[in-house]
């Protein structure tokens, strides 16, 4: 229980969220999931890695409680699964961790296979930011890179745009000069700080010189573009401070498997990760394990047996 008490405190001083993920795997192929975080309320209510929520095909219950540990206020957040289930989970909500979890049983006469996989989605830190990339591992101002951070997500937001609308030529560049004009302005005055506001209202004080120009409720549908790709941006960056472990409890022997750790005697296999495990390449979770069925391997050596001593006793026969 110190050591517990010790874990926890040392997350809460240095401010990261620490996110454990238990799967309990059953005999009969179905399994139950629990989810814990631990950390400051407000990082465990954010949306960069959300606890699973009751819908048509599952229901989860979840708690949010305190503790207090050398007078500091520690948050626990934990969220079950209410009964157990045999359907893939699959969580690909842009602002949030994007993953899935996949659970399978395969039988046979003598023998049942279980296999569990999981797959943590590459945030394609260095494709999708590729100007920004070389801040997000060290500490410096927000402002920094908060020019390059909005400037891609306007150029990707006008590309969405134009994949959904049809905007000529003229029109792009001129939106691309004007807001690139505004970007220098910000820079040359050292307005820095303008961009901290919400990136749809500075793409629309960016253009608002030729906004006679620009198609009907181009603002109201490029805003839609914009909050969701500044969502999945704070997402991304919200997740620098998290910390992954995943746990699971397979039934039978354990046979293959690529976990950082590995419990023969509870049949417990450990994966952990973090920011820059994911930024920017998946994290895949396999493994395998196998229960022999005993008494039908048994039966079968007994049937046997009694067939061969029955051959040997009908030519024994057959010669007298």
């Amino acid at each position: 229980m110190i050591l517990k008490i010790a874990f926890i405190a040392t997350f809460f001083l240095i401010g990261c969220v620490e996110n454990l993920v238990n799967i309990s795997i059953l005999k009969d192929g179905s399994y139950l999931v629990k989810y814990t975080s631990i950390g400051n309320k407000p990082d465990l209510l954010d949306i960069d890695f959300k606890h699973p929520e009751s819908d048509s095909n599952h229901q989860w219950i979840t708690t949010l409680e305190s503790k207090t540990i050398n007078n500091e206020i520690i948050w626990e957040k934990e969220t079950i699964l209410s009964s157990p289930t045999r359907k893939k989970l699959v969580f690909s909500n842009s602002s949030s961790l994007q993953y899935d979890i996949e659970i399978s049983k395969k039988s046979s006469i003598f023998w049942t296979n279980y296999y569990f996989q999981s797959n943590i989605k590459n945030l394609e830190i260095d494709k999708k930011y590729p100007e920004i990339n070389q801040y997000l591992n060290i500490d410096q101002d927000e402002l920094q890179w908060m020019i390059p951070v909005k400037k891609y997500i306007f150029s990707k937001s006008v590309e969405r745009y134009q994949s959904q609308n049809n905007l000529n030529s003229l029109t792009i560049e001129r939106i691309d000069s004007q807001v690139n004009s505004y970007i220098s302005y910000v820079k040359e005055k050292k307005l820095e700080k303008e961009f901290s506001k919400k990136t749809s209202q500075i793409f629309l004080d960016a253009l608002l010189p030729i906004k006679s120009r620009l198609p009907e409720n181009f603002f109201n549908d490029m805003s839609i573009i914009i909050d969701e790709l500044e969502k999945e941006f704070e997402k991304n960056t919200s997740l620098m401070s998290d910390n992954f472990s995943f746990s699971i409890m397979l039934p039978g022997k354990i046979k293959d498997q690529n976990a950082d750790t590995i419990n023969n005697e509870t049949n417990m296999v450990y994966w952990e990760f973090d920011f820059n495990d994911i930024a920017t390449n998946p994290f895949n979770m396999y493994a395998h394990s196998v229960v022999i069925n005993n008494l039908r391997a048994q039966l079968v050596f007994v049937i046997l047996m009694l067939l061969f001593i029955r051959l040997l006793w009908k030519r024994k026969q057959n010669k007298k």
